[in-house]
């Protein structure tokens, strides 16, 4: 089966969909995504909104539904091989979809096998992003993926260059110093989220394959999490809580200072002899 049978049979949320061929210019035609690539986006390009982090945790969990799509694929799962933000792409609404298969490749099991691979005397990808293993050995497999997710986690994270990034996110997590590396113009990143984000990068990014987290069964759990967490502006407006239980008035009742109170408490409140609201 051809790589284009393939594309044109998957269909994903998180992948770029294929449309159709040109036979005359040799091309592939894809669907046009609005707001470009994840990296155009990084870099500020065409003077656009810096993306908030919690728009970055969710284009990290979709990239991460994307590749586990494609490492589960039937009959054989599939390596992207070259993950980096410049191939990931958002639409209007900046749901992310992985694009540019141009070396993907299918991932075959053997008798001598455990893992499904893809060997190569043909080294290609690009640097940074590039799985040490794979530069060594000729190998693609998933974990080739994984470890570019890792590389792709930290530039959402930092905004900072690909080259030597695993070292310095791993030195400044050491050193307690991981605030100073990251990229403010997402806002007010949660203390909590970016050491759990880059703990799960760094692991990501490990030389021993077999060290690396399973998307599917860690990642995306993680990521998950961070995506459904409570957010400050969905809490109720202050003047829908009682001043003096710190909860939602169900009984709100106007006292003499002109403020609301919730009725039960402000009618113990006067119980106990005070003769003024609160």
């Amino acid at each position: 089966m051809t790589r284009v049978e393939t594309l044109s049979r998957m269909r994903h949320p998180n992948l770029v969909t294929l449309i159709g061929v040109c036979r005359e210019a040799k091309a592939l035609v894809f669907e046009f995504l609005s707001n470009g690539s994840l990296e155009n986006c990084l870099q500020g390009e065409h003077q656009r909104e810096p993306l908030s982090w919690r728009m970055r945790i969710r284009i990290a969990a979709d990239i991460c539904t994307g590749l586990i799509f494609l490492h589960s694929n039937k009959p054989k799962g599939i390596a992207h091989g070259d993950l980096k933000p410049d191939n990931v792409l958002l639409d209007n609404s900046f749901v992310c979809k992985l694009a540019d298969f141009g070396i993907s490749r299918p991932l075959d099991l053997t008798n001598t096998t455990v893992t499904p691979y893809h060997r190569t005397n043909q080294i290609k990808g690009t640097m940074g992003y590039m799985d040490p293993g794979y530069i060594a050995s000729g190998e693609i497999t998933a974990q080739y993926d994984v470890y570019s997710f890792g590389v792709v986690l930290m530039r959402l994270l930092t905004g900072k260059s690909p080259l030597g990034l695993p070292n310095e996110v791993e030195a400044a997590l050491s050193n307690d110093m991981l605030q100073d590396i990251i990229d403010t113009s997402a806002g007010e990143w949660p203390t909590e989220y970016t050491e759990e984000l880059a703990r799960l990068a760094l692991r990501c990014c490990r030389y021993e394959r077999k060290e690396r987290p399973n998307l599917a069964n860690e990642a995306w759990g993680i990521l998950q999490a961070m995506m459904n967490c409570p957010d400050d502006k969905c809490k109720p407006p202050t003047f829908f809580i009682c001043p003096m239980t710190q909860e939602i008035m169900r009984d709100p009742h106007i006292a003499a200072d002109g403020f609301t109170y919730e009725g039960e408490a402000i009618k113990d409140w006067l119980q106990r002899g005070h003769k003024c609201p609160p």
